[in-house]
């Protein structure tokens, strides 16, 4: 009688815990809540004196508070201790590590890059180096996770590990001292002509707006007139970045978001306050279907005041904000409490269902006609997530192409550049080095394909074989300056820009 009591108060403190929501209803003394947490208690009571194997208390209460949130919607969730820390790592942009990005290549725990100015590019680690020990223990059977583990730690501390060379016989060891290693908001920045600048910004961590803003005056300090801002692929992260960000692009007094929930707390006006520094320059801004939340809340806003020129494919569709509920010093629960809204009224979010777990398709078709708040008034999408202005698709995988995995180039790569010396910036995967990739995917990865299928791969072949190669050399910096000579996002918003010298000229045309 004891334990069931017991157990009775933690589900009390649990659910007091989970913002206050069960706290208020059980002091409405609501019968319905009660006799359902009687319920509950009564069956975990049950299981843990009955059933046949003794049971974790405390992991049967998270996989219950898991399965409850999971009910409501995607972005709902409970953290454990190592997803409230890597939330953490995610927001503030940093960790203590050796500063490498790593990946399973042939079931091998594999460097892909090193991150410039660590302990492992100064070590001398390169990109395609396979780590066969950590701490003098084997790898075999790690996971990308299993390895984070071990190779975080604190700043100071010391981890050994002994790298498997393509090309060296032996096991090279390594002792490497961790270091806080600062996650870049903004990884590549840069003139791709003599007025066309380039900025990607892969997140909205804490540092996003601080590294953009200088990215942004450093371009602008070479010569760039123009902008491509890039938020292909980027997820989000904090919604003050977000607005912090579309800030950077607008005049003061124009709204930048709107947030509406069902307290009041959580409804706000988010408005620009600072001057922009260089002008109403012409802007392109890229998203994809990867783009979601606080990118989100960029291009509809940019959008929505005819600041910019969407180019891309129609993005997630993640317009809703979540808040932060710690349970203790370690877990927390995340609970979505508001739908974020553009300036012009559309809301961001698009339906999730609940039957089929997925986020519905709704760019067809919408209720309500939206217009851009601009001299242009014209109508744009409201249905859930931003359309572009211009759609351009990815290039279609082949037949050939879909059956491989990234680590057939990444191999490659390697392979190649280890066995050619001079290799520069401008390598170029020509007809011989296509004719070495074929034999090599026939003879080293066994691929079985006829002519005509390795000849209609041979675009996509070309691109990822030279971004590999390029990356080998260079790093990130490598990867993205490869990227650019054949993106075709990039390509597009370079065509749009180079005749036009104002924002309404980049403008123009649009209904």
């Amino acid at each position: 009688m004891k334990r069931r009591v017991a157990l009775v108060s933690t589900l009390v403190v649990l659910a007091l815990c989970l913002g206050g929501m069960f706290g208020k209803l059980w002091a409405q003394k609501s019968g319905g809540l009660l006799q359902s947490l009687q319920m509950f208690s009564r069956v975990v009571d049950l299981v843990m004196s009955d059933y046949v194997y003794k049971i974790d208390p405390d992991k049967m209460i998270r996989s219950g508070i898991r399965g409850m949130l999971s009910s409501l919607d995607p972005h709902t969730e409970f953290l454990d201790e190592r997803d409230f820390k890597e939330l953490k790592v995610i927001t503030e942009g940093q960790f203590g590590g050796i500063g490498i990005h790593i990946g399973i290549m042939d079931q091998q725990l594999t460097v892909i890059s090193p991150i410039e100015g660590t302990p492992a590019e100064h070590a001398g680690i390169r990109g395609g180096d396979r780590i066969a020990e950590i701490e003098g223990k084997s790898t075999e059977g790690f996971t990308t996770d299993d390895a984070i583990k071990v190779l975080r730690g604190d700043p100071g501390s010391k981890v050994k590990l002994s790298i498997a060379r393509p090309g060296v016989k032996d096991l090279i060891p390594f002792e490497l001292t961790r270091e806080i290693i600062n996650i870049k908001a903004v990884p590549y920045a840069a003139l791709l002509s003599d007025s066309i600048g380039y900025v990607r910004l892969a997140d909205f961590s804490k540092t996003a707006t601080r590294e953009l803003s200088h990215a942004i005056d450093s371009l602008f300090g070479v010569g760039a007139t123009k902008l491509i801002f890039d938020l292909r692929s980027n997820g989000g992260g904090l919604l003050g970045e977000g607005r912090d960000v579309t800030d950077l692009f607008l005049p003061p007094g124009e709204v930048i978001v709107r947030t509406n929930g069902r307290i009041p707390d959580s409804q706000h006006e988010y408005v620009a306050e600072t001057p922009d520094a260089h002008g109403m320059f012409p802007l392109v801004v890229l998203v994809d279907r990867g783009s979601a939340s606080a990118a989100e809340i960029v291009a509809g806003a940019l959008q929505d005041w005819e600041r910019g020129l969407i180019v891309g494919d129609t993005t997630y569709g993640k317009g809703s904000v979540q808040t932060i509920h710690p349970l203790g010093p370690d877990i927390a629960v995340k609970v979505t409490t508001a739908f974020w809204y553009t300036p012009s009224g559309r809301c961001i979010n698009r339906p999730y269902d609940k039957e089929s777990a997925v986020i519905q398709d709704t760019t067809q078709t919408t209720a309500k006609t939206f217009h851009t708040l601009g001299k242009l008034h014209r109508a744009v999408y409201g249905g859930g997530a931003i359309v572009p202005d211009v759609y351009v698709a990815y290039a279609k995988l082949s037949p050939l192409a879909a059956r491989m995995t990234r680590d057939a180039f990444f191999d490659f790569a390697v392979d190649y550049t280890n066995s050619h010396s001079g290799l520069t910036a401008d390598f170029q995967a020509d007809k011989a080095v296509l004719e070495q990739f074929r034999d090599y995917l026939k003879t080293t990865k066994k691929l079985e394909f006829s002519p005509a299928e390795f000849d209609s791969a041979e675009g996509i072949f070309v691109r990822e074989i030279e971004r590999e190669v390029v990356a080998k050399l260079l790093g990130m910096r490598g990867d993205y300056l490869a990227r650019m000579r054949r993106d075709e996002h990039v390509l597009k918003a370079i065509e749009l820009l180079k005749p036009v010298k104002t924002s309404a000229e980049l403008l123009k045309g649009l209904k």
